[in-house]
């Protein structure tokens, strides 16, 4: 199960967003996409065909299960995959930022404690109250995916989590994750958020939207 929402400028634009692995629907306030979709080959494939080929060299435990290695080498790893994808894709990588840590931490602590699959009330409210001043914010979130490479797998697949990860707009992100899955949201392990952030008063990395725009990739 995916969800994400995400914010610019005190304006919110929420995605709600429940996947499975497999039968997949996608639905929100500003997007609807076919399940069919999902599967359709798109442009840009061949990055993605590249990107899977060598991702498990690159990127230490992107195949780790949640409970072979620590935390820390978790995160690492979901950061490593994603940026991998902006790379191949001529985007600058994101910056692993701790106050965004903390705020993807603690909701996916949160979240698996409370066996609630959601952002809850005002996901922005969390990354202003983990010490990060925002200009533009979002937030993806998982459950059920065992491994980095299958949880970044699933955004990338996914079109509003994949423009999140791709987005020109972020330099920063932050990354939360549990061994344990949301109770009664998914019946695989691990939990998993990333949040993503651009500071207040900087100007975007990247004008580059066509990445972002040929969501979604397929592994």
């Amino acid at each position: 199960m995916l969800d994400l929402k995400s914010m610019q400028n005190s304006h919110t634009s929420a995605l709600r967003t429940p996947l499975g692995v497999r039968g997949r629907r996608l639905a929100g306030a500003t997007l609807t996409v076919l399940a069919a979709a999902l599967f359709t080959a798109v442009p840009g494939a061949s990055a993605s065909t590249r990107y899977q080929a060598h991702s498990a060299r690159v990127c230490a435990n992107a195949s780790t299960p949640t409970v072979g290695a620590s935390s820390q080498a978790m995160r690492n790893a979901v950061v490593c995959l994603i940026n991998a994808q902006r790379v191949a894709r001529h985007l600058p990588a994101l910056h692993a930022q701790s106050r965004l840590d903390r705020s993807a931490q603690g909701w996916t602590n949160q979240m698996v404690s409370r066996e609630q699959f959601s952002h809850g009330s005002d996901f922005s409210a969390r990354i202003t109250a983990s010490g990060f001043d925002w200009s533009s914010a979002a937030e993806n979130i998982a459950t059920g995916f065992a491994t980095p490479l299958e949880v970044v797998n699933a955004w990338m697949a996914s079109t509003g989590h994949c423009q999140n990860i791709l987005s020109p707009t972020y330099s920063d992100v932050g990354t939360g994750v549990s061994s344990r899955s949301v109770k009664g949201s998914a019946s695989g392990p691990a939990t998993w958020t990333q949040d993503f952030g651009l500071p207040m008063g900087q100007r975007s990395p990247s004008d580059n939207f066509t990445p972002a725009d040929g969501c979604p990739y397929s592994a």
